[in-house]
């Protein structure tokens, strides 16, 4: 995988907005959220293992919950094992959320351009604008949405798509920021210009298929001109 992307591509052409995904790559959730569906697994004598982890990454609750329930026995239905899931992550979250680093440096320096954004997420609504509330970023973006407001979540398009309509910008002049394979595939799906940021330690070559791949939201802050040109 590349670790860093020099920027020596074809210039993109200039565009107008940012979609962010949320988890994973604004806020520093999947390691909290391993922990409460671990916690949740051996309550009833399972351990939850990194490869179907792995999978759950950037999908939508009731999905992951599906991928549970194919692979550990549980007393639940797919409804039930969400509700659960819920209720001991909220009790989690509540505590707050680490800030991924350079993630305020970046958002700096789009209100500094003037530069409209979005965020995209797989998580409910109610949650993620709770968590923007914790970051100070909840009400100031006008533009979102949750996994629950559409009918198919990562990797299809549709929250993408559905992100570019209320901003009002086609979705081909937005850039997509993502640290998970489905959300990065939905963002290119969608049309979107996309920079990957993968959260932790990713295996060697899950993101060849990206364009481009970034270490930080440091160095994104620092590319921005070759994307939305010199401010």
């Amino acid at each position: 995988m590349r670790q860093t992307d020099s920027g020596a591509h074809p210039a993109a052409p200039k565009l107008q907005a940012i979609v962010f995904d949320m988890d994973g790559l604004m806020v520093d959730t999947e390691p909290l959220s391993f922990e409460v569906w671990a916690a949740l697994l051996r309550e009833h004598g399972h351990e939850l293992d990194h490869e179907t982890y792995g999978r759950m990454i950037g999908r939508r609750t009731d999905e992951s919950a599906r991928l549970v329930l194919s692979r550990y026995p549980l007393p639940f239905s797919i409804p039930e094992l969400v509700a659960h899931k819920s209720q001991l992550w909220e009790a989690r979250w509540r505590q707050g959320v680490p800030a991924m680093p350079g993630l305020f440096e970046l958002h700096e320096e789009i209100r500094r351009r003037g530069i409209p954004w979005a965020v995209a997420t797989s998580s409910p609504r109610y949650y993620a604008e709770q968590i923007l509330q914790q970051l100070g970023l909840w009400p100031t973006n006008g533009v979102f949405v949750g996994g629950d407001e559409v009918a198919h979540g990562k990797p299809a398009p549709d929250l993408y798509l559905l992100a570019a309509e209320r901003l009002g910008i086609p979705a081909e002049s937005c850039l997509a920021l993502e640290d998970s394979v489905p959300g990065a595939r939905a963002a290119l799906a969608a049309g979107m210009q996309l920079i990957v940021v993968p959260a932790g330690t990713a295996p060697p070559g899950i993101f060849d298929f990206a364009p481009h791949v970034s270490p930080s939201l440091h160095e994104v802050a620092g590319r921005l001109d070759s994307f939305f040109g010199s401010s």
